[in-house]
């Protein structure tokens, strides 16, 4: 079988995900949040094995339990999966910590407005052009994974969001010009 390369991997299994993303609102909440959840959880993207594996070192399976700063550099402790340690030296630490949709964190949004905003498990829910319960108040990305799918958290789902929303506004502002 031929290897599919779709954009969100070389694999058929994730061919739902990046070409009916206008169905993946119709899943029951529960099964969309699952898959949302489960689906590419962390990992770099496929096209990017050939760049990192053989061009620098790769530590997986540990956790950094501890730092301290030596000189210039900073030394992790990394705890190993059967309880080992060991001392990493480098020279920079990059902490990706990872993000969770929560809207209390939109500083921008007025409070009385971010209250009518209907959420499943956090992230708003959406109508088909990704409006929210607000009228003209619209989530894309990773916000809108809950209702889309997992295709929305890469930038290879801005594509579907932005015909959506471009006609949804557009419609809006048709139907304003008539009144």
């Amino acid at each position: 079988m031929p290897t599919l390369h779709s954009p969100l991997g070389p694999t058929w299994k994730l061919v739902p995900f990046s070409s009916a993303a206008g169905a993946f609102r119709y899943l029951p909440a529960t099964t969309r949040l699952a898959l949302v959840h489960e689906v590419l959880g962390p990992f770099g993207a496929w096209w990017l094995h050939d760049r990192v594996i053989g061009q620098f070192p790769v530590h997986t399976g540990r956790q950094v339990i501890g730092s301290r700063s030596v000189g210039d550099n900073v030394v992790l402790t990394l705890g190993g999966p059967a309880g080992q340690q060991s001392d990493l030296k480098v020279d920079h630490v990059l902490a990706a910590t990872g993000y969770r949709v929560d809207l209390a964190g939109l500083d921008f949004m007025d409070d009385a407005m971010r209250r009518r905003v209907r959420c499943v498990a956090g992230s708003p829910r959406l109508s088909g052009a990704f409006e929210s319960s607000v009228p003209g108040v619209y989530f894309t990305g990773l916000a809108s994974a809950a209702t889309f799918g997992p295709l929305m958290r890469f930038v290879c789902g801005s594509g579907f969001a932005a015909r959506r929303v471009s006609h949804a506004v557009a419609e809006r502002i048709r139907s304003v010009s008539r009144a």
